[in-house]
């Protein structure tokens, strides 16, 4: 699917487009709940800054003597302070730092919401942890979205468009099986795997250090904060930082990136350094970390420096009980040969897949200005 032009798209204020607070200062945000106020496997979902599993931290129910805090919206927007941005089409609690965004003059359904998601996040993405998009701040974003003539959200574009680029999805998602099907990896048989201290392997940790948005100069060296996407790199700096070189690096909520080349980072990012391994064997030791640490760090368990000073991983061994790096890299070869072939099977289908499918860009919807 081609990008959108946006050119001829306006511009809407949050507080124009959704409810909010206080003379249209803020709008409506989750709270703090004490775990203890919290009865596990519940019937409402719980909305985290978490990037991941549509921002859903688990299922609770309130068991608390304070109801006004569990705050509970139906069909809405929920937006973290962190940028992280989901379309929630029932009923869910807000945990503290995620705002609530349900428009003035509509109901969302799963294409506007999902539209609303796309645009929302184009123009959120300059912003990262050390900015915290308030509740307070948000009122005053500027979202671009196709207009009717009388200049009000044109809604009817929006749900053709994602229904349209429903049914594209769902193509693709058909040829990416018939490849799948073709190229199954095999199972790595961890039985015999062996733990190991990041320390034990080789590997020093430091920690970034702190620089707002406002203190950054342009420059050319790649800036990481918390955050998944585009592995946590937000733009380049020229400021006088200290730089890791092929870095594996963890994020306070516990996101594990492997960096190829010189980068720096702010104070929620540890650095794993080892100039002894190769690239193959640090996304090898990516993927079993992050198995490792995967839902255990949150806003509220972050991973700090004592859990970098112990991080540990699970690895293939040698007869002599030593980490196996030859297995891990050839391993990690084929995979990215897999990988390649892929891509050459999705770019030039064969004819019986391009019977069943006429492939899209495959993703995240593309909406950016011109």
């Amino acid at each position: 699917m081609k990008r959108i032009d946006t050119s001829k798209w306006n511009e809407f204020q949050v507080k124009e487009l959704f409810v909010t607070e206080k003379d249209g200062k803020q709008v409506p945000t989750g709270a703090s709940i004490p775990k203890l106020e919290l009865k596990d496997n519940g019937s409402t979902p719980r909305i985290s800054v978490t990037g991941i599993n549509n921002g859903i931290l688990g299922y609770f129910d309130y068991i608390g003597l304070n109801a006004n805090n569990y705050r509970i919206y139906n069909n809405f927007i929920s937006v973290s302070f962190l940028g992280t941005v989901f379309y929630q089409k029932g009923s869910a609690s807000l945990d503290m730092k995620v705002h609530c965004l349900k428009p003035l003059n509509t109901e969302l359904n799963e294409y506007t919401g999902s539209f609303l998601v796309a645009a929302i996040k184009a123009s959120l993405k300059n912003y990262a942890y050390s900015d915290q998009l308030s509740s307070t701040v948000l009122p005053n974003v500027n979202i671009k979205l196709p207009a009717t003539p009388s200049n009000e959200p044109d809604w009817e574009f929006m749900e053709n468009y994602m229904r349209k680029y429903e049914q594209q999805t769902s193509d693709s998602i058909k040829a990416l099986k018939h490849l799948t099907e073709t190229h199954k990896p095999k199972r790595i048989d961890t039985s015999n795997w062996k733990e190991f201290t990041l320390k034990e392997i080789g590997f020093e940790n430091f920690h970034g250090k702190r620089l707002t948005k406002a203190e950054r100069k342009d420059g050319n060296t790649p800036f990481i904060t918390a955050g998944k996407e585009n592995q946590g790199i937000i733009g380049t700096i020229g400021n006088n930082r200290p730089t890791y070189n092929n870095a594996i690096t963890v994020d306070m909520f516990g996101n594990v990136f492997y960096h190829q080349g010189e980068l720096a980072g702010d104070d929620n990012i540890y650095f794993f350094v080892n100039d002894t391994l190769n690239e193959y064997v640090k996304q090898f030791i990516v993927v079993s970390l992050q198995s490792v640490i995967k839902s255990s760090f949150e806003y509220r368990d972050q991973f700090r420096q004592d859990n970098a000073d112990n991080a540990k991983v699970y690895l293939p061994i040698t007869s002599s009980g030593e980490p196996d790096w030859n297995l891990m890299e050839q391993y990690m070869r084929q995979v990215e040969l897999q990988v390649k072939n892929s891509i050459i099977a999705l770019t030039t289908p064969t004819p019986q897949v391009q019977q069943e499918t006429n492939l899209v860009n495959y993703g995240t919807v593309n909406i950016y200005e011109r």
